[in-house]
């Protein structure tokens, strides 16, 4: 069986990435670089004709540009002073014809450090995915070396396929996620007699009411159970138009004393309709667009799958 990649995602904050090279693919590596919040260092001779794109980052500061040929000692030089001032990855955009980049390619290997050639798997420790990003989610598609424009088209029709701002409902369910466990852990401590500013607090009519460790952990079993189940199973239609109303519907459907805890009323949160899924099959006669009726335009817009032929 033939490996396949093993995918990540890395954090590249601060990170330092070396770009060699002055085409426009160098040009394309800087701008993905700056993206992901790492700084780009571009090495190529001062005669080098630089595309627009990077003439345009370097002028701004965005990038600095070392004007001389590239050295072997700048992969171990030019790095962050916490990991030895080694770079964090390696860009070479001269692409397998120039001599320099499987020179590169194996200096690289043997110091760990990740390098990626232009067209060039077999000179790579790591490929750059056909990604599609909306605020916090991010989908990636590679072919792993069998073609880009491949692995671009298919990100394409992922991309068609999902709904609009799904990337915000990711945000807002993430907030669930994060306020569960904040509030979860201020019962623990409460609980446990951990807080300073006792008086501060509001006290309830059952503020002497043992709470067991048990009744905490049971508690929050059951938010983060549904909202597991939220994600697991809800449309992904719906999922993109939950609101903040929604979101505090679900913080407060279980209170923390799980005595007074009623099973979450979905109702008002999940609004999908019952009615028997739909086939239409729409044309616009000749086949221009344009001649598309009413009712047909707003099938289509509607239409939770579309398939075109």
């Amino acid at each position: 069986m033939t490996p396949i990649s093993l995918l990540t995602a890395i954090d590249s904050t601060s990170h330092i990435h070396l770009i060699i090279g002055s085409n426009p693919l160098a040009g394309a590596r800087c701008a993905k670089s700056l993206e992901v919040g790492a700084k780009p260092i571009l090495i190529a001779p001062e005669s080098s004709e630089l595309h627009y794109t990077l003439q345009k980052r370097i002028e701004n500061g965005e990038v600095e540009w070392l004007k001389k040929s590239f050295e072997d000692n700048d992969v171990l030089t030019l790095g962050r002073e916490e990991i030895g001032k080694v770079v964090d990855a390696v860009f070479v955009a001269s692409g397998p014809r120039d001599p320099l980049s499987a020179h590169i390619s194996q200096l690289c290997k043997r110091n760990r450090i990740p390098v990626n050639v232009a067209d060039a798997s077999n000179l790579c420790t790591f490929s750059l995915l056909s990604t599609y990003t909306d605020g916090p989610l991010q989908i990636g598609v590679t072919t792993n070396g069998k073609g880009c424009k491949l692995s671009s088209r298919i990100r394409r029709e992922i991309a068609s396929s999902l709904p609009t701002n799904l990337g915000e409902s990711c945000l807002r369910l993430g907030t669930i996620r994060r306020r569960i466990q904040e509030e979860d852990h201020l019962a623990h401590l409460t609980a446990a007699g951990d807080l300073d500013n006792e008086e501060e607090i509001d006290q309830s009519a059952t503020f002497n009411k043992l709470i067991t460790e048990a009744d905490l952990d049971a508690a929050k079993s059951r938010r983060m159970r549904w909202l597991s189940q939220i994600c697991e199973y809800w449309p992904l239609r719906r999922l993109a138009s939950i609101t903040d109303s929604d979101v505090e519907s679900v913080l407060n459907s279980y209170a923390t004393n799980p005595s007074n805890s009623t099973p979450l009323d979905t109702s008002t949160l999940d609004s999908r309709d019952s009615r028997l899924p739909q086939i239409i099959l729409a044309g616009s006669g000749p086949g221009h667009p344009d001649l598309l009726t009413r009712a047909t335009h707003k099938a289509i817009l509607t239409a939770d799958i579309n398939s075109r032929r």
